[in-house]
């Protein structure tokens, strides 16, 4: 674990935003795990399944997901912070520059300010603190400018500067810590000091490092066996808990490269990450180093080493990187246009559902047919191949690859071409509608379908069993159907024309659930929806339940997708429970992402409250929202013209700012 100092967090921002251009992919295993945020994040922590990440201005950023998803904290401060501990999955200690000592209850939603007691012979008033270690779930310490050193003995919710009787600590700077034991603390700082206490604090002793480097990187497995690094390529190595240690060589750093930051998870396997976006690691315990990174890589500035596939690191513009060794899950719902016992179509399309991938992203699939190589199609869920096939039998198969190069199993088909025994055009079938029913209410699933002649007949087939004969009425064959259980079930029709031509129609995944009579404030909500269901139909607006006891209404996707990224969470209730939910304001769009205009010339920036204010020209406008804001307005009808509240006009960029009117705005219930 490290920290910089302000001036050398500085240096390496600015050498990495010249030289360096992050990419998605960079480093065997290693994957982009985007925060939305910009700022430099400079410490990482984790407790089971959360994470925590803290940075400057104040910046923390939280998951409860094991890093699939993250959400921004309210640290309440602008200061810079160095460095989080997780005492457990709801909570941890954040420390940074002034003094500044945050801590959260909640798994980092919020952080409760803690100012510290700092003795009245320290020269600095507000030390900044660089780094955090905990003894135990109690006993801990905070280190920083000046020789501070804080302690607490109730978890992180009260600090106390301790006094160390060594003359020279008062004027080092220290800038790393690692509690090695229940009672044994090691710290260390500019001009290679190296301190320690086997009395929890009580009192200190000076170590020989051997070098004057400043150093600012720690990583013990045990009591026993550590390393420190610093500037200049420095890497310090101990195998007695401190009481001597030896110069390593890391042949894979430049000359004068700093390492920013060390971590073991044993004695052998570490990694390491250098001022110049190097990632190293090793497995003998820091005699050899190989490169895992590229000319591309991001700096680090914090790593975490948990285990062989649990490895986490953070750097400038609010990057978050993950080690990913596990295989995506394969593609479902692998299918051929047509009937694949006949097909009548030598060059059919192929069909599948996304695969998924929990740790980073899909990238791409493979594809190939019978005993051809596979050939990388690119990420898309349909692929027509170019070569014409022949008639009799044939295999297909897929898998997918995600964004570090891992690769599912392989999913693979067999169908029949027999193009000689279509007389006319087979009919065209579509995908089954709707997506989604309620356990035992009765839903009517429909398709449209064409052909050149006349369809005869079509049937519909629930995972691979067909259920009944579809009725056909003009281009839309239909049937209803009743599931009595909850699950996933996945829905096609099949069709025959007055020719014997057969089509299977695409594969469609229905989500059935249980027609809920309760909604929670916060929730997004709808009515379940039967038939063949069209725009306009009363069940297809999407709502959001506000803490008001109303139902919201979105009225455009765009405004949708200001405040939400999908409809995952989508709460299905029945029509009687939505009936008695009254109907509260429409949804606005959420201050700072979009740019609002209604039929006249005007374009508005949107405030905390759903408050347009007028952008006085289009320089001002350019200054705020770069030299394509033109792309970010939003044109929305006039009918809703009443949903807002015009404030004042922005005469000068000065005037607003889209990340504060983001940040003032987390919830729909903060516009009513």
């Amino acid at each position: 674990m490290k920290k910089y100092h302000r001036s050398f967090l500085f240096i390496l921002s600015l050498f990495v935003t010249i030289l360096f251009f992050p990419s998605i992919t960079w480093a065997s295993g290693w994957a982009l795990n985007n925060s939305s945020v910009n700022s430099t994040l400079i410490g990482i922590s984790l407790s089971g399944n959360t994470l925590f990440a803290v940075g400057t201005e104040g910046t923390i950023l939280y998951s409860n997901d094991s890093g699939k998803t993250w959400s921004q904290g309210s640290s309440g401060t602008s200061f810079e912070l160095n460095d989080v501990y997780a005492l457990s999955e709801s909570t941890a200690v954040a420390v940074g520059n002034s003094a500044t000592i945050r801590r959260t209850t909640d798994g980092g939603k919020t952080w409760k300010s803690i100012s510290p007691s700092l003795l009245s012979s320290n020269t600095n008033s507000s030390p900044s603190l660089y780094t955090i270690t905990m003894a135990s779930s109690s006993i801990g310490f905070a280190v920083g400018q000046s020789g501070t050193v804080l302690k607490t003995t109730d978890g992180g919710v009260s600090w106390n500067q301790i006094n160390i009787s060594i003359a020279e600590l008062s004027t080092t700077d220290l800038y790393t810590a690692r509690a090695i034991s229940s009672t044994k603390i090691i710290i260390a700082g500019e001009g290679g000091a190296i301190y320690s206490s086997s009395d929890t604090g009580t009192t200190w002793t000076t170590s020989t490092s051997g070098t004057t480097q400043l150093l600012n990187a720690m990583s013990f497995v045990d009591s026993s066996n550590g390393w420190i690094g610093g500037e200049n390529r420095t890497l310090l190595k101990t195998t007695n808990g401190g009481s001597t240690w030896s110069v390593s060589s890391v042949s894979g750093l430049e000359t004068n490269e700093t390492i920013n930051d060390i971590a073991f998870r044993d004695k052998s396997n570490g990694i390491l990450a250098g001022l110049n976006g190097t990632l190293l690691q090793t497995s003998d315990g820091g005699t050899t180093w190989t490169s895992i990174s590229s000319s591309q890589s991001t700096a680090l500035f914090d790593l975490s080493y948990v285990s062989s596939d649990v490895r986490w690191g953070v750097g400038i513009n609010g990057d978050i990187f993950r080690y990913d060794a596990t295989s995506p899950e394969k593609p479902t719902s692998f299918s051929v246009t047509g009937d694949s016992s006949a097909l009548t179509d030598t060059t059919p399309t192929f069909t599948w559902t996304a695969a998924v991938d929990n740790e980073s992203s899909i990238a791409s699939y493979a594809f190939k047919l019978d005993s051809a190589s596979y050939a990388n199609i690119g990420k898309t869920t349909a692929y027509t191949p170019t070569i014409t096939l022949t008639n009799g039998s044939h295999t297909a198969s897929l898998y997918a690859i995600d964004l570090v190069g891992n690769i599912s199993t392989s999913v693979s088909i067999n169908f029949t071409v027999d193009a000689d025994s279509a007389s006319s055009s087979a009919p065209v079938v579509k995908a089954i509608l709707p997506t989604t029913a309620l356990k035992n209410e009765s839903v009517t699933y429909s398709v449209r379908i064409s052909d050149d002649g006349s369809i005869e007949s079509c049937d519909l087939y629930i995972d691979d069993e067909n259920v009944g004969t579809m009725t056909i009425l003009l281009d839309i064959a239909s049937l209803t159907h009743t599931f009595t259980s909850n699950g996933t079930k996945e829905l096609y029709a099949r069709c025959t024309d007055d020719d014997g031509n057969k089509t299977t129609g695409k594969n469609t995944i229905v989500t059935v659930s249980s027609g809920s009579n309760h909604a929670s404030r916060g929730d997004l909500i709808k009515i379940g929806c039967e038939g063949d269901v069209y725009v306009n139909d009363p069940c297809t607006p999407v709502y959001y339940y506000g803490a008001d006891g109303k139902r919201h209404a979105f009225p455009t996707e765009s405004i949708f997708y200001t405040w939400f990224s999908d409809f995952d969470d989508l709460v299905i209730l029945s029509s009687t429970a939505m009936s008695e939910i009254p109907l509260g304001s429409n949804v606005t769009h959420r201050p700072g992402v979009k740019l609002v205009q209604f039929l006249s010339n005007t374009v508005y920036a949107v405030s905390y409250g759903g408050v347009l204010r007028a952008i006085a020209n289009g320089e001002i406008a350019e200054t705020l929202f770069g030299t394509d804001w033109t792309n970010s307005i939003d044109g929305v009808n006039d009918v809703f013209y009443g949903s807002y509240e015009i404030g004042s006009t922005i005469h000068s960029s000065t005037d607003y700012s889209s990340e504060n009117a983001k940040k003032t705005t987390d919830s729909i219930d903060e516009l009513y």
